[in-house]
Formats: C-alpha cells, sequence, structure tokens
C-alpha cells in the first residue's frame, strides 16, 4: 500500500515509519525545512520526502494515489510554546492536508488523538477539534476516518525531556525529584504498543469514524507510578511530592480497550513490567555515558 505521513521522523511516527517500509509498503512523508531526521536516518533514502506546503502534498497526492494519510504529527505546548504553534502544528496544517487529501480521492485516514479532557490544554483541545471535522468528513464525503485515543506512553528512547524518563535518570543517579501530588490517574502504554495498535487498524479496514482508545485497561496513579521508580532503583532519592502544582481539570482517564480486542490479540505490556524495562535500558545507557 502507499502511505502518506504527517509527522514520519518523530518519536512515534518514526516507529511506524520504520515498520512499513520494513513491509514493503510505499511511504512518503511530509517534513517541515527544519526537521530532524535523525531518527529516520538509516532508511531515509528508502522514504519519499516532500516539504510541508499544502501545493507540494496536493501535487504528491495527484501523482502517487494514496491509500492512506496517518498523521501522526503533534505539538504538546510544553515550554514556551504559544497557542498559536500548537493551533498550526495540530489543527490547521493537518486540516489542510486533510481537505487536500479528500479531494485527491483518499479514502482513508488515521490520527492520532488524545484520550484527555478538551479542557485540559491547547494540545487536547485542538486534536478534539480535529476529530470533529474527521466525523464531519465521513458524513460529508464517505471517508473512514479512525482517531486512536492515547493518554500516555513511555519508552527508553523518547526525548529525555520527557517525564519517565527524566524522573527515571534522576532517581538513578539519587538526585532530588520534585512532582505534583500526582493523585491523577492515568492508562500509560508503552510505545511499542501503540505502534501495534495503529497496524492493528491498517489491517482492520474499518469502515465510517472510529474511536479507539489505546491503553493498557488500567490506570494507576502518577504517584502511584513515581514510587514504584523510586523502589525499582533503589530508594536513593528524595521525592518532593505537591512541589509542583498540578495542572487545572486534571482528570482520571482510563482506556475502554474492549474495541482494541474486538478487532485483534490485544495483550499490552503491563505498566510494571514495562516501566522496569525502561529503568533497565536508561540505568544501561548511564553507565556507558560514565564511561565514555
Amino acid at each position: 500500500m502507499k502511505f502518506l505521513i504527517l509527522g514520519g521522523n518523530g518519536y512515534l511516527g518514526s516507529k511506524v515509519t520504520h515498520l512499513l517500509v520494513e513491509q514493503g509498503h510505499a511511504v512518503t512523508c511530509v517534513k517541515r525545512e527544519n526537521s530532524n531526521l535523525i531518527r529516520v536516518n538509516d532508511i531515509k533514502d528508502k522514504i519519499s520526502w516532500i516539504s510541508a506546503s499544502v501545493e507540494e502534498v496536493k501535487s504528491a497526492i495527484q501523482e502517487c494515489g494514496f491509500d492512506y494519510l496517518i498523521n501522526l504529527a503533534c505539538d504538546y505546548g510544553r515550554g514556551t510554546a504559544s497557542d498559536e504553534r500548537v493551533i498550526e502544528s495540530n489543527l490547521i496544517f493537518p486540516l489542510k492536508v486533510l481537505s487536500c487529501s479528500i479531494d485527491g480521492d483518499i479514502k482513508n485516514y488515521i490520527t492520532l488523538g488524545t484520550g484527555l479532557p478538551d479542557d485540559i490544554n491547547a494540545y487536547a483541545f485542538t486534536k478534539s477539534v480535529f476529530d470533529d471535522f474527521g466525523k464531519y468528513y465521513v458524513c460529508k464525503k464517505g471517508i473512514s476516518f479512525v482517531s486512536l485515543k492515547l493518554e500516555m506512553f513511555y519508552g527508553s528512547d523518547e526525548p529525555a525531556d520527557r517525564f519517565l524518563p527524566a524522573t527515571i535518570r534522576k532517581m538513578i543517579k539519587g538526585e532530588e525529584v520534585n512532582v505534583t501530588l500526582g493523585t491523577q490517574k492515568r492508562d500509560i502504554i508503552f510505545s511499542e504498543d501503540v505502534i501495534k495498535a495503529i497496524m492493528m487498524i491498517i489491517n482492520a479496514d474499518l469502515i465510517g469514524y472510529n474511536e479507539i482508545p489505546v491503553g493498557t485497561g488500567i490506570s494507576p496513579s502518577i504517584a502511584e507510578v513515581v514510587r514504584y521508580i523510586w523502589e525499582e532503583t533503589g530508594k536513593r532519592s528524595k521525592v518532593n511530592f505537591g512541589s509542583i502544582p498540578m495542572r487545572p481539570n486534571e482528570a482520571d482517564c482510563i482506556a475502554d480497550v474492549s474495541k482494541l480486542q474486538e478487532i485483534g490479540d490485544w495483550q499490552p505490556v503491563q505498566w510494571k513490567m514495562g516501566i522496569k524495562r525502561m529503568i533497565n535500558e536508561i540505568g544501561g545507557n548511564i553507565q556507558h555515558e560514565d564511561i565514555d
């Protein structure tokens, strides 16, 4: 099959891109001028690249006749990121691509959404609005549109500044850790299981509009996860629960995995096993860093 991918060079996107290329599919990725391609450097010559221009996307669609558009692009709005940038990355540009791809007769769409409440931040809100447009186009244009509702994923190779790898690195080194009270519950899922879910959706060939929660069906509190990391790393760090304020509108989230179970054999890695694996791999990397 032929795939057009937004965000194919990102953390999750690069994993999907690798797998599709390995399976022999034709993959075209949309990239911005300053995109970092390090995660796909080993296969970049096996991928067709087009710039993040609506005109170039239109031209590629007309020439290639893609079977799928997969939207894995996202901006979480971390740090100093403005709402304007989040809106452009998560909604405006993907929506322009969605519109012109429908005109180009692409019938199948997968987007990576979120199971977080719409009002928690700009990231969650823009992802929700994009899903609404998908629902609209299903009704008006007869496309098939799947939104994967993801809450929190993790992996030892994810960016080091994300919450879980940063916490693990500090605790392995015995450094002080500042966190919120951590009472909010999250269904955290191993990154490789997210990729498995995406491939299951592709193979399922779903019709119409579908929202598919992606998770394990188990929802530990963030505090419970932090305490588990503290125990598994030798209880050497001082953990200051409540030293960071919690975000407004925090909600408990758990994925209803029944839809994934209906589609195929859904047996994700349970969170303690995955976190322990993550601790071991990050610990090994830190040892190599110290040796170097």
